[in-house]
């Protein structure tokens, strides 16, 4: 994996994973203990994963460190590398892994092999924004609104996270993916 950047940006790692048939269960088992794991480490930020869909057999794995050194600190560990040694019966190849900083993993759907330029990157997260951040304090200020205003901020970024992430962001992208996949002369990427 390449060194980032900015090492002290917030990281996604996306990792793909073939699991031989008949062994779905013990790579669950394994999968929630290298989970707890992994939780354990400063700096993780959460884990994701996508069961397998279309393919048979293919776990898609997206966690989060807060730097790179967290997360170098996690990938040199000695209970990971223990942890991977006990996966290899059950796995059908080697796993690949995707290194993602910033704002690009909302823009690396499947079908767009390159991330866009920053530029359209951020006008997209703008348009997401906008209309989010004026929508949750409204629906939230119910339900938090005597609360500390350091509580209250709290949880309005985690509702704009959460819609950010798993609303907004993948129909935008959806939407706008001929326009994204363009870069700015024109031309496919």
């Amino acid at each position: 994996m390449e060194v980032p950047e900015n090492e002290s940006d917030p990281l996604t790692v996306v990792v793909t994973w073939r699991v031989r048939q008949g062994c779905e269960p013990e790579f669950e088992a394994w999968r929630r203990e290298i989970s707890v794991a992994a939780l354990r480490f400063p700096g993780h930020m959460g884990i994701n994963v996508i069961r397998p869909g279309i393919t048979p057999g293919e776990y898609v794995v997206i966690f989060r460190f807060d730097t790179y050194r967290h997360l170098r600190t996690w990938q040199e560990s000695d209970i990971r590398l223990e942890l991977l040694k006990k996966a290899e019966p059950f796995r059908e190849s080697e796993p690949s892994y995707q290194l993602e900083s910033g704002l690009e993993y909302w823009f690396a759907p499947p079908d767009i092999p390159a991330s866009p330029p920053r530029w359209k990157m951020a006008l997209v997260t703008v348009l997401g924004v906008w209309p989010v951040s004026m929508l949750v304090p409204r629906l939230l200020q119910p339900l938090i609104g005597g609360q500390p205003l350091a509580l209250r901020a709290l949880l309005i970024s985690i509702g704009i996270v959460i819609l950010l992430t798993w609303a907004v962001m993948p129909v935008l992208v959806r939407i706008l993916k001929p326009w994204l996949k363009q870069n700015s002369q024109g031309v496919k990427i």
